[in-house]
């Protein structure tokens, strides 16, 4: 049951939350039609979907903005040292117990001015183009380490395939939301008022 929770909702809360900050930013939405022009309205292939780095840097964007996990937690198998994260400057070591719940809130990491500028709330793909931006830790939307999400590679190929085929199908697409992002919490992150948005063929 997890992995088709985890398959379906995630994925599609990615979607719809993308659609909604790509109706938002029509600028962003032509430098996209203009990379997905290459393909000639071709069906990408897997090499050409990687090759499209204005398409990833819109999906990795829309991740780090809007994470679809926006937060996690693990419980401490054995009693365990942080190297980092404790007193008030956050650079001493912590102990954490055997049995403790280690919260950590990917939501607030993703916006971290420090890793990503004084613009961490604004939706701006570019941020990844030049590959300089490396926030290792500080970007989790699939987790990390020995608990990666194992779907990972799948889901990004999917979010890419259908992003680059609604680019080739509609010239334009239009907010059909006058208001401003609003937090939906459940299963997932999502827009509480949906991805309103019109796709002009």
């Amino acid at each position: 049951m997890n992995v088709l929770l985890a398959g379906r909702d995630t994925t599609a809360s990615l979607l719809g939350n993308m659609f909604f900050v790509l109706a938002k930013n029509p600028a962003i939405w032509a430098k996209l039609r203009a990379e997905v022009e290459t393909l000639q309205n071709r069906p990408p292939t897997y090499e050409e979907l990687r090759g499209l780095k204005y398409v990833q840097c819109c999906v990795n964007e829309s991740l780090r903005l809007h994470p679809v996990v926006p937060r996690n937690e693990r419980e401490a198998e054995k009693d365990t040292v942080l190297p980092v994260g404790g007193d008030k400057d956050g650079l001493s070591p912590v102990f954490v117990p055997k049995g403790t719940i280690v919260a950590y809130n990917v939501y607030a990491m993703h916006r971290r001015p420090d890793i990503y500028g004084p613009d961490a709330e604004v939706f701006r793909p570019e941020r990844w183009e030049d590959g300089k931006l490396q926030p290792r830790w500080g970007y989790l939307p699939f987790n990390g380490g020995p608990r990666i999400c194992i779907g990972q590679r799948y889901a990004l190929t999917e979010v890419s395939y259908v992003l680059v085929r609604m680019v080739q199908e509609f010239r334009g697409l239009e907010s059909r939301d006058p208001g401003p992002w609003v937090e939906g919490l459940g299963l997932t992150l999502c827009s509480r008022n949906g991805a309103r948005v019109g796709l002009i063929p």
